[in-house]
């Protein structure tokens, strides 16, 4: 695990830790999270593979056009393999991210995220964005999702346009802990073949 991986996991156990004293809290009129999302990705026609941790501190708004806000900030590992060599590749983000949720009744609703970031490598940087749409189903506890990504560079950077397709189920177990796996399969947008498979994991407190 690299330096920027433990200190996103110190600082997550810190925060919450001390979660229960923030339950009641609000910051600018929402309800504050933390998420901690673990990502392993695997990339098509065995070109290597890639493992990432990204801290998730968000703001909920019941109230108001939008309904979430969220940093990203997020540490990768790639291992890319070309020609018989193994090459290692450090990566940082950070991101900025919202959502708007459209409730059609009380299971079913729509959404729409959008995210624009800056992206740090040790061959490269670029600055992104994507917008995400996609349905959510939720009776009890139990909720389920699918939707589509569409991701650009900002700065005509090739090879990380991207199209991918998102599903996967959530669950809370009390009004404070949950926790979504998630499916995700991507396509190069210029050459149109798949590129990686991913599967994630995503832990979030609700103060």
């Amino acid at each position: 695990m690299t330096n920027s991986l433990r200190v996103l996991c110190i600082t997550t156990l810190v925060v919450l830790l001390s979660g229960h004293a923030w339950a009641d809290t609000e910051l600018w009129g929402g309800k504050p999270s933390l998420g901690l999302e673990f990502e392993h990705q695997k990339m098509a026609f065995g070109a290597g593979h890639a493992n990432s941790l990204t801290l998730v501190p968000g703001l909920r708004f019941e109230e108001g056009f939008i309904h979430k806000v969220d940093v990203l900030l997020e540490g990768e590992r790639e291992n890319n393999i070309q020609d018989g060599v193994n090459e290692k590749v450090h990566v940082k983000k950070l991101a900025l991210r919202v959502r708007k949720n459209f409730e059609l009744d009380d299971t079913w609703a729509l959404f729409v995220r959008g995210l624009v970031g800056r992206e740090l490598t040790t061959v490269e940087n670029f600055n992104y964005t994507y917008v995400d749409t996609g349905i959510h189903f939720e009776r009890g506890a139990f909720g389920f999702m699918a939707g589509l990504r569409f991701q650009r560079t900002l700065d005509g950077t090739s090879g990380h346009d991207m199209n991918k397709f998102r599903l996967g189920p959530s669950y809370d177990f009390d009004a404070h802990h949950e926790i979504e796996f998630r499916f995700v399969r991507a396509w190069n947008v210029q050459t149109r073949k798949r590129d990686s498979d991913a599967l994630i994991a995503e832990y979030t407190y609700k103060f």
